[in-house]
């Protein structure tokens, strides 16, 4: 289902299933139509006896049959809402015990008129049976990153919502520092908006001023001179990160998750992946997925595995020595920097 259907359902457009599944990466998105559906959904009297919550994977399957054969108290419908069920994964490793796909299997086939199941999930497996199931008889809609264009406009609409303009460039700037999606993005514009006071227009310089980039998005640029021999600038760069007070195991692993994900674009590149398929299988935003693209091709296979190694095995040695973590992170920045 496309989220125009779904506005539909919401607005009493369209007849409103039983069943619904939410998933996908922009948890901005996926929360804000969970609200909606939510508000939709809610029995009018009797809340605390006919909504029931269930967080993760390890619920009672005794306990949701009860909530959904009992009757609804003094109402005329009832809400299950489920957040990280893992249903919708097949592999009983990372996913939901088989016992609880095979129960919804069958209890999805048989849902009461006055029962609706909301299911709220960050992973799913496009391939499960359920998923199609649901997607067959309920409502399944997927909330991915939209385009950097998509996420350009949007963003200039919600500063426009606090009375403010914002350029294209600057929007693409604020995306590109923030690399966590529309949800840290709304959290910046509102700090922005009520800084810049009655100035109408957000400037480049206050998001330089008032928006602090994760370590993640600071330690980019370090494993770029890394790896291209620029020991001064990669050191340089680490020692602005100890003067901030950041943790020498956070920086570590904050160099190792760029390293990885450069490495996994080089690998997914390699075999025919376009920028929609490494967004989906890194779980990165399209900007994210533009810079490592960017960077990934200005180096070789080998020597992104080198460096992935050579990373994790300072990690072992991190968590194992006495040896000041700063004197290894200095000595670790310094010899990958150096090498031939």
């Amino acid at each position: 289902m496309k989220i125009d259907e779904l506005k539909q359902i919401i607005k009493g457009q369209k007849p409103t299933p039983h069943v619904f599944l939410l998933w996908g990466e922009e948890a901005f998105l996926r929360a804000h139509y969970k609200k909606q559906l939510t508000e939709l959904l809610m029995p009018d009297m009797m809340e605390d006896l006919n909504v029931f919550y269930f967080d993760g994977k390890n619920y009672r399957i005794e306990e949701v049959d009860e909530a959904i054969e009992a009757l609804p108290v003094m109402a005329d419908k009832k809400l299950l809402i489920f957040t990280d069920s893992l249903i919708f994964k097949p592999d009983g490793r990372s996913g939901a015990k088989a016992e609880y796909r095979e129960y919804w299997t069958k209890r999805l086939q048989d849902v009461p008129d006055y029962a609706f199941i909301l299911f709220d999930e960050n992973e799913i497996d496009k391939r499960s049976a359920l998923m199609k199931q649901v997607d067959k008889s309920g409502a399944c809609i997927e909330f991915a990153y939209m385009t950097e264009e998509e996420m350009v406009r949007w963003t200039q609409r919600l500063f426009g919502r606090f009375g403010k303009e914002i350029s294209p460039q600057d929007a693409r700037y604020l995306h590109e520092i923030t690399q966590e999606g529309m949800m840290a993005v709304r959290r910046e514009a509102e700090k922005l908006s009520a800084y810049v006071g009655d100035r109408p227009r957000v400037e480049r310089q206050d998001i330089d001023l008032l928006v602090t980039p994760p370590v993640e998005g600071k330690v980019f640029d370090m494993v770029a001179a890394m790896l291209n021999q620029n020991a001064g600038s990669a050191l340089k760069m680490l020692d602005d990160l100890f003067v901030l007070k950041t943790e020498p195991q956070q920086i570590l692993g904050a160099i190792m998750y760029n390293a990885e994900k450069l490495l996994s674009t080089k690998l997914l590149m390699s075999n025919g992946a376009d920028k929609s398929q490494i967004m989906s299988k890194l779980k990165i935003s399209p900007f994210a997925a533009s810079k490592f693209m960017k960077d990934s091709a200005k180096y070789s296979l080998p020597q992104l595995k080198t460096l992935v190694d050579r990373l994790a095995e300072t990690d072992g040695y991190m968590k194992s020595n006495s040896m000041e973590k700063t004197v290894l992170l200095n000595l670790l920045v310094a010899e990958i920097a150096t090498e031939k």
